[in-house]
């Protein structure tokens, strides 16, 4: 097996790499060393590795703030990307494909919890239409190619991500990184945080490596429709930032709230049984996750990803 994994250089990436099975041949790929938007360069990447298997993680992906900012630039580069990626591995001949979705693209006011059934059955949230628009065609570009070409494409769902190698941009991060380089920041002497909304939407928030697992496991041996991987533990906003205090010795009743900028969706909690009944794998709980990714952070700062110049 010999398996290429693009967005090799993230925290997916990352942990894909660490709980890669012994004897894998695997080469990880970052976008210094293919711009996956350019289909020659694509092309070029695919004829230099020749992989048989593929797992693809590349993507633009951001918070809140940058999805709304810069819509038609999530949109445009995602769509190219997974159609560039999928072509080439077709073309190729790769034997497998697992690609990522994301639990953020389920339509907004989808029955709880979120069934993969309902991938396509309503409008995303507004917050994040186009980037959860270009990954649904993911979806329908893999189903299609296995209608016309009996092409092996799965995508797996997960869930909110974090752990080690995350980025810590504060403009385009996710919210764990942004609690955490702000908590940080404050029990350096900083300011005490602010952090958006009022705490309250819950999440199930995923261990990078638990996904790590998960998508070896599928390249192994799940074949079939998209499927939701992932924790099943829901916790608030408000409850995560006291556990990044408590790890980084800070007081989270320090933390201020700041109801004047969105929450996000209250609640959007996914339902993998199928996934769990089927691999067999446990999730960490997410005291643990955060506090490992607490001690990578501290280990590294301040060179990590949006934090170093």
């Amino acid at each position: 097996m010999r398996v290429l994994v693009t967005g090799g250089r993230g925290m997916i990436g990352s942990a894909v790499a660490q709980t890669a099975p012994d004897g894998v041949e695997a080469v990880y790929c970052g976008r210094n060393e293919a711009d996956l938007t350019d289909p020659r360069q694509c092309d070029a990447l695919f004829d230099r590795t020749r992989p048989t298997h593929v797992i693809h993680l590349a993507a633009r992906v951001g918070g809140v703030l940058d999805n709304t900012r810069f819509p038609a630039e999530f949109f445009r580069e995602n769509v190219l990307i997974d159609s560039h990626v999928l072509d080439a591995a077709r073309r190729f001949g790769a034997e497998k494909v697992v690609s990522l979705l994301s639990s953020c693209i389920y339509p907004d006011g989808a029955p709880l919890p979120l069934r993969e059934q309902s991938l396509h059955a309503g409008e995303p949230h507004p917050s994040n239409f186009a980037y959860a628009f270009a990954k649904r065609m993911l979806e329908v570009q893999s189903r299609a190619c296995a209608a016309q070409y009996g092409s092996r494409f799965v995508c797996l769902i997960p869930n909110n991500l974090y752990g080690p190698h995350d980025h810590f941009d504060l403009e385009s991060g996710h919210v764990i990184p942004a609690v955490i380089r702000k908590v940080h920041a404050a029990a350096q002497g900083g300011p005490p945080p602010v952090l958006w909304g009022d705490g309250s939407p819950r999440r199930e928030f995923t261990y990078s490596p638990d996904l790590g697992r998960a998508v070896w496991w599928a390249l192994r041996e799940y074949d079939g429709p998209p499927l939701n991987v992932g924790t099943d533990e829901e916790i608030s906003i408000r409850d995560a930032a006291a556990v990044i205090c408590r790890e980084l010795g800070y007081d989270p009743a320090r933390i201020s709230w700041d109801a004047s900028r969105p929450s996000g969706q209250p609640r959007k909690p996914t339902d993998t049984r199928r996934f769990r009944e089927r691999s067999g794998l446990q999730s960490t709980p997410f005291t643990a996750g955060a506090a490992e990714t607490v001690r990578w952070y501290l280990a590294n700062h301040p060179n990590v990803r949006g934090v170093r110049p």
